[in-house]
């Protein structure tokens, strides 16, 4: 094979699309449908994310790919044009490695035009430039693949339309073998199968920016299974009367498919992994590796998992095992057994025992919805002690909640942290994360110390209640001692039921006051960033925004706290006021968007009431913030509406923002804190109304413009060149 020769055919197919009324027309109308359908989901839910295009990418590529690739061959076969490129010295695999590699750098070209929606995330949010990147490595593999399959299909059949059905066909089951309709249907192990060779399965990671040489070991092989069938299929026609070399040629492809299986099936047992996100979500944190590497005695790790899991689980399962795995590499104290609690009723009983919870899951099976139970959890076991996580849902957050729990089990000495409430709303999923690692001491008004034992101390003020001098007093004392604390508190107490607010009149507003830091007893809003909430009474519901829920945004990336969070939702929250003290060290944490206002008189929040309501400022305001001191650290949030269970349960962010922040003030100087990788939700921070205009409008309508008014230039001028007359002068 010729590298000279297939340059030359790729060069050739690439400017053929350019020199073709169907390219363009094949191009534009996908730009402008799958850009339409993407800004339509991303603008109405704020989301500033790759993630929904390249979601609904695969399925318009199963029309679009096939359509790049239908002629490819059959029209050589139509023109008995094939012949004459058998006349030259070329063989079959050059031609078909050459029109493939034409086929995907026009694809390329169609995938760059896109480029106006990145930028656009660049310039109005805080996107993961490594996951985008991913996302785009992933199409292109995806675009590559259905091309693939698309001579293939070409290569059977010599009409274009019969080509292009039958590429989408098999690029539809492609798509959807591994999905949990078709894989529940099947038995253990062709359920495992057919997740392996779907190519959302493979895909999957490199949206999120991992590189995973499995995935692009897949694709590389299913590209290449595709060319050689195609490559086969072409010489056929030169071999057709020559049996002998027929059998060597099918031997060959033979031998190069089962290398391709063998090697797919061995890096599975080996894999190799790069993480290209900014945040490193794949990559062990230094708290990890130092928990790890420090383990005096054995950790024992045991997987509960059942077989015949759906298709999606199945991932999960894959990346549990990874995770686990790099968690051996750093100590050969970690051992890691894999139970399947089916097999038998003592693997059952055990994860009982171990707080392994069975999950049931549906199932398509003889035409009907069936039930089926499993199991997916983890438990820890170290000396006499056992930490669970009993069932695992989502690997995103999957290290963080690993390592805390084997600190737990494996500090000699218990941490605690200390809570004093007086929040009307339920704060249990708050605790409950807490006392993965801590043991949580709730305080009551009526004490006046903390113990000397507490690691950090944790109010929730909603000021529906006035704790009093008791609650100062634990702060002063915490602040004596030289521990840290945390203050979620809010300057506007509101009733819920109807829906009015009043200024608070605790005293933990002002707790703070002789290190330079306030809670105003005020409201604030934001037309901008805010959420979407459902109002309504019986059946008549509807959605609308809701400026007192508002998007705060991190105001750096460079603080562990704040290192993986996008934004945080907070409801009702009240600004902070810094006046700077000598000796106290500040660093702001969350703002508003430019397009926030405040209230300080007169609170109506009803939902009719804010549809009024305008920026008061052009500037953001502040809204939490951290205060150092002779070694002590406070932090103090205008809003204690974040940690109850409304907030915390809808917003993943939320949960990571507090729990970073609470493992950053509670834990030992000697100690490497263990950030939250929960991924969350990047929102759009315009801050004029026109800029919604310029992302939605700029992305829609330019670049298919540019593309038509390149099409009309390029091919006038094609038309024109063609109709001169070279003569020579006699």
């Amino acid at each position: 094979m010729r590298i000279k020769n297939i340059l030359v055919i790729a060069k050739k197919e690439f400017f053929a699309f350019f020199n073709s009324p169907l390219a363009y027309t094949i191009a534009v109308p996908f730009l402008l449908i799958s850009t339409f359908i993407y800004l339509r989901q991303v603008l109405v839910v704020g989301e500033a994310s790759m993630r929904p295009y390249f979601e609904l990418l695969p399925w318009f590529l199963l029309l679009l790919a096939p359509a790049l690739s239908m002629k490819l061959l059959t029209d050589e076969f139509r023109g008995n044009t094939l012949e004459l490129l058998f006349a030259h010295p070329v063989s079959e695999l050059e031609i078909v490695v050459g029109k493939f590699l034409g086929a995907v750098g026009f694809f390329a070209c169609i995938l760059l035009s896109t480029i106006g929606l990145p930028i656009t995330l660049f310039v109005y949010a805080r996107p993961d430039i490594g996951q985008i990147a991913g996302q785009y490595i992933g199409a292109l593999l995806l675009g590559a693949t259905f091309i693939a399959v698309g001579i293939a299909a070409s290569s059977v059949v010599k009409n274009a339309i019969s080509s292009f059905l039958l590429a989408a066909a098999v690029s539809f089951v492609l798509l959807i073998i591994g999905m949990d309709f078709i894989a529940l249907m099947l038995p253990y192990p062709a359920s495992l199968i057919a997740t392996e060779l779907s190519v959302f399965t493979h895909l999957t990671n490199l949206a999120r920016g991992l590189l995973d040489i499995r995935d692009l070991s897949y694709f590389a092989t299913v590209i290449m299974l595709f060319l050689l069938f195609a490559h086969a299929r072409l010489a056929q026609r030169k071999l057709a009367e020559d049996k002998k070399e027929l059998r060597k040629l099918k031997l060959s492809l033979g031998i190069l498919v089962a290398i391709g299986i063998i090697l797919n099936i061995f890096l599975s047992f080996y894999p190799i992994r790069l993480d290209v996100t900014q945040a490193k979500l794949f990559t062990l944190s230094d708290g990890t590796k130092q928990t790890i590497q420090k383990l005096p005695d054995i950790l024992t790790i045991t997987v509960y998992v059942s077989k015949n899991l759906p298709s999606q689980m199945q991932i999960t399962q894959r990346e549990v095992g990874d995770l686990l795995s790099d968690y051996q590499r750093l100590n050969s104290r970690v051992h890691v057994r894999e139970v399947n609690p089916d097999a038998n009723s003592a693997a059952a009983s055990e994860a009982s025992s171990n707080g392994i919870q069975e999950v049931t899951f549906n199932r398509i099976g003889a035409g009907k919805f069936e039930v089926q139970a499993g199991f997916l959890g983890i438990a820890m076991r170290y000396g006499g002690k056992v930490e669970a996580i009993p069932f695992v849902a989502d690997t995103s957050d999957l290290e963080y909640q690993l390592t805390r729990r084997i600190r737990k089990i494996t500090s000699e000495k218990e941490q605690k942290i200390g809570i004093l409430s007086s929040v009307s709303e339920p704060t249990q999923l708050f605790q409950q994360f807490l006392s993965t690692q801590y043991k949580i001491v709730s305080l009551t008004p009526t004490e006046t110390q903390v113990q000397s034992d507490v690691s950090a101390l944790i109010i929730l003020d909603d000021g529906s209640q006035d704790l009093g001098a008791t609650a100062s007093a634990m702060v002063k004392g915490m602040q004596a001692r030289k521990g840290n604390v945390l203050l979620l508190t809010s300057g506007v107490s509101v009733n819920v039921q109807l829906l009015s607010a009043q200024k608070s009149k605790s005293t933990m507003l002002n707790v703070l006051s002789d290190w330079g830091v306030r809670v105003n007893n005020d409201l604030i809003y934001d037309v901008e960033l805010n959420e979407l909430l459902s109002f309504g009474k019986g059946q008549v519901q509807y959605l609308a925004p809701y400026p007192f829920f508002l998007r705060a945004l991190p105001t750096t990336s460079d603080f562990v706290p704040l290192s993986n969070v996008k934004s945080i939702s907070l409801g009702w929250p009240s600004s902070l006021a810094i006046e700077e003290k000598p000796g106290v060290n500040y660093r702001q944490l969350l703002t508003t968007g430019v397009n926030a206002g405040i209230v300080e008189n007169s609170f109506t929040i009803s939902p009719e009431s804010v549809r009024n309501l305008a920026p008061t400022t052009k500037e953001k305001i502040l809204l939490a913030a951290v205060a150092e001191k002779d070694g002590a650290r406070a932090v103090v949030v205008g809003n204690a509406a974040i940690a109850s269970d409304r907030f915390l349960q809808n917003s993943r962010d939320n949960v990571a923002f507090l729990s970073n922040i609470v493992d950053w003030l509670a834990t030992p100087t000697d100690l490497t804190s263990i950030p939250s990788r929960a991924g969350g939700r990047s929102v759009f921070a315009f801050g004029k109304p026109t800029d919604v205009y310029i992302v939605q409008y700029g992305n829609l309508l330019v670049p298919p413009v540019i593309i038509i008014g390149f099409a009309i230039w390029y091919l006038r001028r094609r038309r024109m060149l063609s109709k001169r007359v070279y003569y020579e002068k006699s």
